[in-house]
């Protein structure tokens, strides 16, 4: 299974923008193993745009000592750097432990896979990097997932659209690549796109062209399909599930339309239930964004607009899989990077300015935090610099 995949190509486009619009301090990402001296982490204050019976009433405060909580001495966080075009590994100190050139597309088997030009690189938690394969062509980048590689990392499929998106879908392996389909597109505007590959099968989806937009929430997903990799047939999945996640035991999170801002649960014996992930179910506040689910693939974590009125302000939400909806976790204006493997989340903060609707919120505490598994403390990781963001842990 893909990790950090929440997004997808709407996650690429805006971290671009953000980093357009400097919203990150310009930090060089070469920081001491002393993340931070006490005063640089400020207590969070009150934002006057959410409502008072929408926060939570155990809000977090930062931890007195900013020493980063211990963790497994393995763990690693992936950053990938659009401004450069880089994929890096840090440890929970700050401290760069590996580099690759190219394009973030996700975890698998505990390697985050790298896309650079046709070169397909697997990177371990130690640091090792190894080039998988060669691809024969450059795929559309749709951001992590556009190469789905299989759990043994021996094999991967891709797609490549024609000037008529037809869909020519590549298997490729470490000794070489073949087309084992070519799909016609089913409007004329639509082809099918690599999604993820684990131990329940592999999966594309339909994918929309034309996309485009900016939006604190703005993401684009689409409809699931099967793809049988030993003889190419591809089929969509039914009842239809505008896909968020397929987890490997063959769990489908679909992302629903009605009620707004909610996610089926599908499991893969048939039975399925609704969680509603935002504060609302109309198409005001029926919004949510970067959804994730636990290592243990118990809970999940997104965003969601935290007022109550037409300001925005971030606001993370996590849910059992099991729960009916979600509750909040942390404090306003932070969304969810990645989980850890012990349950604590790693978070950014952030203060949507863009559009000018957003609520009050103190840009000085924009940055790369560490959240504890209750969402009552945090400590802070280091305020990466404009065009970096936290996508995944090994």
């Amino acid at each position: 299974m893909l990790r950090g995949t929440a997004g997808r190509a709407a996650a690429t486009l805006m971290v671009a923008f953000v980093a357009a619009c400097g919203s990150t301090q310009p930090v060089a990402y070469k920081p001491s193993p002393t993340v931070a001296s006490p005063s640089s982490i400020a207590s969070p204050s009150p934002s006057p745009s959410a409502s008072p019976t929408n926060a939570p009433t155990n809000a977090p405060t930062p931890s007195p000592h900013p020493t980063l909580p211990a963790a497994a001495p393995g763990v690693r966080l992936v950053i990938t750097d659009y401004a450069h075009n880089q994929v890096r590994l840090a440890a929970l100190n700050a401290v760069d432990t590996a580099a690759v050139t190219g394009q973030f597309d996700g975890v698998v088997s505990d390697h985050a896979i790298v896309l650079n030009g046709p070169s397909l690189v697997a990177i371990s938690s130690a640091g090792t990097v190894e080039t998988l394969g060669q691809l024969a062509g450059v795929p559309e980048w749709t951001g992590p997932g556009t190469v789905a590689v299989d759990p043994s990392l021996a094999q991967w499929i891709y797609t490549i659209p024609d000037s008529n998106w037809a869909t020519h879908i590549h298997l490729g392996t470490p000794t070489g690549d073949r087309v084992i389909a070519t799909v016609a597109s089913p409007d004329g505007y639509d082809f099918y796109q690599a999604f993820t590959w684990n131990a329940s099968g592999a999966y594309l989806v339909k994918q929309g062209t034309g996309l485009g937009g900016v939006g604190p929430f703005l993401e684009y997903h689409f409809p699931l399909a099967r793809l049988n990799v030993a003889s190419g047939q591809v089929t969509m999945v039914s009842p239809t599930c505008i896909a968020e996640l397929v987890l490997g035991d063959g769990t489908m999170l679909c992302r629903n339309t009605s009620p707004a801002g909610s996610v089926e649960v599908r499991s893969p014996s048939g039975p399925s239930h609704v969680i509603q992930v935002s504060t609302g179910s109309t198409a005001s506040d029926g919004i949510y964004g970067r959804l994730s689910v636990s290592p243990d693939g118990k809970r999940l974590i997104a965003d969601r607009n935290g007022s109550q009125d037409p300001q925005i302000n971030f606001q993370m939400a996590v849910a059992a899989l099991t729960a009916s909806s979600a509750t909040t976790f942390g404090n306003l204006d932070f969304w969810p990077d990645t989980w850890l493997p012990d349950g604590r989340v790693v978070a950014d903060h952030f203060c949507w300015t863009m559009q000018g609707n957003g609520g009050a919120c103190d840009q000085s505490l924009d940055g790369t935090y560490i959240y504890s598994a209750d969402g009552l403390t945090r400590t802070l990781f280091y305020k990466l610099a404009g065009g970096s963001s936290v996508v995944a842990y090994l």
